[in-house]
């Protein structure tokens, strides 16, 4: 069949279903929701399925999981060595070179690590680097089967001696069926046997020089140079190097011009006994970091001499044994104190010198803060607002004051309100218009501010009206103003040189201060009646008198100002605020009365007649 070409126009264009499958096949599976490498597609089209009865289950169970998942993170270790050949000493003929092998579970890798020795003049490290070694037959890689301790395993060409495991090595193959031999010790090398024969010999070398007066006398007599006749300092750089003792000390110059108290950390250094002293740098301190104070250096600890050749004789330093706890170091003059040493200086000391606890006592120099003075505030002229004209006093450039917002949310509309009048003082007289006047003074709590108003009067001399503007009110010869917790019935309150007497208060007013009995104790009930019975101990004769005289119509029931008038008569002094609350606790029908006889069985007292 010959076939026809088509023109390549638009509807032209049909699939040759005879052409080969182009597609690349998926080379990955899917276990678990892991992707796996799966089988290779060999042909171009795909082969018919099995039939049923052929078929064999390949999916896996849920348990299955791929082993770069199963085993991630998871690597047996074992410990080897070989031996490596030395033919230009006499000393030794081979070496061992100890080294761990890494086997990684999860793609049978392994690599093989040689640990760092010191001073070993070996380049160590990294033996062989993380990769699928492959026998030596070359069809094959190492597995788990080809690695045990007691056993040898090859890798190119270099044989190693498995010698132990650590623990989780010999867990998982013992988990996984294979035995596994005790662990063994690494074999001992001939230069060690070598340097231990020296050692258990005669010394080869020459006895070491006395360091004493008379064995460096006899040399000088002999001609040695007198600089060689010094002790030996190698050794003393060699056993303590690194070993640097630490004070902490503190240097007071109070006593002199912008002299200050700061803290210092004395360093001594005792590899060649010299000394240190470094500043500490304390925040917010004002001051530039310097951190060295003086450069690492002998110290002298006499007063120096100089003159224009330099120092006139030799000094002697300061040394361990003059550093202690407690003590103080003159630093060129400049004295200063040790309070404190830290742990490795503490150890060191009670080691090498027998130094004990008391050779360590706690100093102490933390001082007092002295009490910043406070800037006396001049007294209030009458100009605007005082919470305003203290802020003139307080910042060159001054500021709104900030009201206080809980007290604006919660206290938005809540007034006291309270009936008084004017009361005569040592300096005011009242007129007769004056005494019959009255007056609304109302407290907001919002800002504690007051206000006062006079209701009009019929017939009266006075205009009622506005009488004070709603402003804040201070105390007198005092710079606080008047709080809530300050106004109750029967206290008199001083309103620029006029004094007011409050005499009654709405029914708002007395049951917020009663739900509010921490600011108002006089609303209290409970205080208050505990307080009258103790002023009342032993007066039952005369209050059972007193209320029977008060009593004139003789129905058992007394108002206010009976009330008053009674515990007066008998002795006990209330204010009448605590007189009204005692009337709102026991008047039962709101007439303004109480029951003498309720009144008297709450202090068990018997009533009679």
């Amino acid at each position: 069949m010959v076939d026809v070409p088509l023109p390549k126009l638009p509807g032209m264009s049909f699939t040759d279903p005879r052409a080969p499958v182009a597609r690349r096949p998926q080379s990955l599976s899917y276990i678990n929701g892991y992707a796996v490498p799966g089988e290779k597609a060999t042909g171009l089209r795909p082969t018919a399925p099995a039939p049923l009865s052929q078929q064999v289950e390949t999916e896996a169970p849920l348990s299955t999981l791929p082993a770069w998942v199963a085993y991630d993170r998871k690597v047996l270790r074992y410990n080897a060595y070989f031996k490596e050949s030395v033919t230009e000493s006499n000393e030794e003929n081979y070496r061992v070179r100890k080294c761990v092998i890494y086997f990684y579970l999860e793609d049978e890798s392994i690599h093989v690590a040689e640990p760092k020795q010191q001073n070993s003049g070996i380049p160590q490290g990294v033996f062989l680097k993380r990769h699928r070694i492959p026998k030596d037959d070359g069809a094959s890689y190492f597995t788990i089967q080809d690695i045990n301790v007691s056993g040898l395993v090859t890798f190119y060409g270099r044989t190693f001696f498995v010698v132990s495991c650590d623990p989780f090595t010999r867990k998982f193959l013992s988990a996984s069926g294979f035995d596994v031999p005790e662990d063994m010790g690494m074999p001992d090398e001939p230069i060690t046997a070598h340097r231990d024969s020296l050692k258990r010999g005669l010394n080869p070398y020459p006895p070491a020089p006395r360091e004493d007066d008379l064995t460096r006398f006899v040399e000088a007599r002999l001609g040695k140079a007198s600089n060689a006749l010094n002790a030996d300092k190698l050794k003393k750089f060699l056993d303590n190097d690194r070993k640097v003792l630490r004070f902490f000390c503190v240097w007071d110059d109070r006593d002199a011009l912008y002299g200050d108290r700061r803290p210092y950390v004395i360093h001594y250094y005792l590899s060649d006994d010299t000394m240190e002293v470094l500043e500490v740098n304390e925040p917010n301190s004002g001051r530039d970091p310097f951190p060295v104070f003086l450069r690492r250096g002998p110290l002298p600890n006499q007063k120096l001499e100089v003159d224009a050749l330099g120092p006139t004789k030799t000094y002697t330093h300061y040394s361990y044994t003059d550093l202690r706890v407690g003590g103080r170091v003159k630093v060129y003059n400049r004295n200063f104190l040790i309070h404190d040493a830290d742990d490795f200086t503490k150890a060191w000391y009670q080691q090498n010198m027998g130094y004990g606890e008391a050779e360590f006592p706690t100093v102490a120099i933390h001082e007092e803060l002295m009490p910043i003075p406070q800037m006396a505030l001049p007294p209030y002229n009458g100009f605007g607002g005082h919470a305003d004209s203290l802020q003139n006093c307080i910042a060159l450039i001054p500021k709104p004051v900030k009201p206080d917002f809980n007290k604006q949310m919660n206290y938005a509309h809540t007034i006291m309100r309270f009936k008084c009048k004017m009361v005569e003082d040592g300096t005011h007289v009242l007129t007769m218009a004056d005494m019959d006047r009255k007056f609304i003074l109302s407290y907001y709590l919002a800002n504690d501010t007051i206000s006062i108003f006079e209701p009009p009067t019929r017939n009266s001399v006075v205009v009622g009206g506005k009488f004070l503007e709603r402003q804040e009110v201070l105390k007198p010869h005092s710079g606080d103003k008047y709080e809530a917790t300050d106004l109750f019935v029967g206290e008199a309150l001083t309103v620029y040189t006029r004094r007011f007497e409050l005499i009654e208060a709405d029914g708002y007013t007395y049951n917020f201060m009663e739900q509010h009995p921490a600011s108002f104790p006089r609303s209290d009930f409970d205080r208050v009646l505990e307080r009258v019975k103790v002023l009342g101990g032993g007066k039952e004769d005369a209050l059972r008198t007193a209320f029977i005289e008060m009593d004139v119509d003789g129905s058992g029931y007394l108002n206010e100002a009976e009330l008053a008038g009674a515990l007066a008569k008998a002795g006990i002094e209330v204010v009448q605020q605590e007189v009204i609350t005692i009337v709102r606790k026991y008047d039962a029908n709101g007439d303004g009365r109480i029951s003498v006889e309720e009144f008297f069985d709450v202090f068990n007292y018997k009533f009679e007649t």
